[in-house]
């Protein structure tokens, strides 16, 4: 068993939640790419998992976009209308800018 703050784990928790990060860009781009060909289900499954992988690697900006996007994706299966459509987008650049500045390490 290994205690708590123990180095080994640190070193290895900040290595994956660097690889993590380093990635987030290309996250979001893919699920922007999955909302611009309406490809719904999709995007509300990529959604969905980075909203609970950004949760467990402490990227609370990016897991909230995340979240706000695969809530409002939730609806019974239906197109979102107009109006979801500028909500998901104002989500989108809210979740690039917050991937951006995870990828470079800012939080």
């Amino acid at each position: 068993m290994t205690e708590a703050g123990d180095p080994a784990i640190e070193a290895l928790l900040a290595t994956a939640r660097a690889d993590f990060a380093s990635g987030l860009v290309a996250k979001a781009a893919a699920l922007e790419a999955l909302v611009g060909c309406a490809a719904w289900d999709d995007a509300r499954r990529a959604a969905h998992m980075l909203r609970g992988s950004a949760g467990v690697y402490g990227f609370v900006a990016v897991g909230a976009a995340a979240s706000a996007i695969d809530d409002f994706l939730c609806n019974g299966g239906r197109a979102p209308d107009a109006t979801a459509h500028d909500f998901i987008r104002a989500k989108l650049c809210d979740l690039r800018a917050a991937a951006e500045r995870a990828s470079r390490g800012a939080p």
